[in-house]
């Protein structure tokens, strides 16, 4: 009995290792993207998303940056090719990897209204995760603070845990910051520190 006591307790110690590597290099990624809070909340088939971000970048060139979107590169976003566009509307296929190896194709459509610092987008084609969502920017002078809401719909159930809905989720806005930090130029604070890291040649 002694000995099956072990091998459990050995592999409940390479399972809480493995989860506690995995928590600390998201915080790292988390942090190195300049994100300052986040919040993924399940309601009902509704999962709520709010984030917030500061880069080091004035307002005019993010919001240039998000608008163009389709010039920016993430480990991620394996592809995006605009279909339409027309005044301060613009469409967009985008196709992202997803766990397991697997990707995912959408089209968005997104609004821009520059007075008011904001740019919009939703799914528009018959998808497994249909997403409402807002970009808000605001001024800070050589920085920008974005704030991300969202509200992403289960279109039909899908026979995964909540935990992997929430990582394509948050893995969805993670490569768009990510675009976002490459497109901009923007040198994570650690590159020195690990030039090895994927992550840190924006």
């Amino acid at each position: 009995m002694g000995k099956i006591y072990r091998i459990i307790a050995s592999l409940l110690v390479g399972v809480i290792v493995a989860v506690g590597v995995y928590y600390v290099y998201q915080s790292q990624r988390a942090r190195r993207a300049g994100i300052l809070s986040e919040s993924i909340e399940h309601k009902g088939d509704i999962w709520e998303t709010n984030f917030s971000a500061r880069l080091p970048a004035t307002e005019a060139s993010v919001f240039d940056a998000i608008k163009n979107f389709e010039n920016s590169h993430s480990e991620e976003i394996k592809s995006i090719k605009v279909l339409s566009e027309s005044g301060n509307e613009k469409t967009v296929e985008m196709t992202l990897a997803a766990p397991a190896g697997q990707t995912i194709t959408t089209v968005l459509q997104f609004r821009y209204f520059p007075a008011d610092r904001k740019i919009t987008y939703k799914t528009v084609n018959a998808a497994d995760f249909a997403t409402d969502a807002e970009y808000q920017l605001t001024n800070e002078g050589s920085n920008t603070l974005l704030k991300f809401h969202g509200q992403t719909k289960i279109t039909q159930q899908l026979p995964v845990p909540d935990g992997v809905i929430k990582h394509v989720i948050r893995g969805t806005f993670m490569a768009q910051l990510e675009g976002l930090r490459r497109t901009l130029h923007i040198q994570s604070t650690q590159a020195d520190e690990d030039s090895d890291d994927p992550y840190t040649l924006f």
